[in-house]
């Protein structure tokens, strides 16, 4: 059922596929790198579907979930690593692709679904929970997002990217700008040369600016010979 092609696709994409890393954080970002920027999926609904997948080895159906999902048949893709799933291949390869397709076939909810349901077994993979935030945040549910991250935060302080996902949700309220700083400069201290580094470093440079309040300009005298503030 596979040929070269679908053999090489397929093998790319369990190399490619992290288990435990934080590239995952890119997922909204980069996920149209898979589909060679399709941005439109086809179902071809065909009666023998299960007979189908149930013809081919598990390894194959990742061959062909790569071949689908190149081509932009992303719900196909998405039918051939569920199926590759239910028969048993590597779950945490398959669920990164899972929701790689789905986020690409701006499927989130089925992408939260395929998430959620891994994450009830593996509660500790922070990884794809991280993901999870961030599609949270796409869709704007900014509590489900910011309940993510903080639970990432406990328990995992040392990744830094969570931390700065959680300063970016902070600092749009008035009541967490302590917080927001608080995330801002643990990013730095963790990954001062980060790809978010010079952006922290300006907001936290107006963060601190704003602080400040009012200038005093010492050349400023009221009558009485005191400092004068200037807005």
């Amino acid at each position: 059922m596979s040929n070269g092609s679908a053999r090489s696709s397929g093998e790319s994409w369990s190399r490619r596929a992290p288990h435990r890393s934080l590239g995952l954080g890119v997922l909204l970002l980069g996920c149209f790198e898979i589909v060679s920027g399709c941005h439109h999926a086809t179902l071809h609904t065909r009666p023998n579907l299960q007979a189908e997948l149930s013809a081919v080895t598990v390894d194959d159906l990742i061959f062909l979930a790569a071949s689908h999902a190149r081509a932009g048949d992303l719900l196909r893709a998405e039918q051939y690593l569920s199926a590759a799933r239910q028969r048993g291949h590597d779950e945490a390869t398959v669920v990164y692709w899972l929701v790689r397709v789905c986020v690409a076939a701006s499927r989130y909810q089925s992408a939260l679904g395929h998430a959620s349901t891994y994450l009830r077994d593996h509660p500790g993979d922070w990884a794809l929970r991280f993901v999870v935030a961030t599609i949270y945040e796409a869709l704007g549910d900014v509590v489900r997002a910011q309940s993510e991250l903080e639970r990432i935060v406990g328990a995992e302080p040392l990744m830094p990217l969570p931390h700065y996902r959680l300063a970016m949700l902070y600092r749009d309220r008035h009541a967490d700008q302590e917080r927001a700083r608080q995330h801002l400069r643990e990013y730095l201290r963790l990954n001062p040369e980060g790809p978010h580094a010079a952006e922290v470093r300006s907001l936290l440079a107006q963060v601190v600016a704003a602080s400040m309040g009012p200038r005093l300009l010492p050349s400023s005298f009221s009558l009485d010979g005191s400092e004068e503030e200037v807005p």
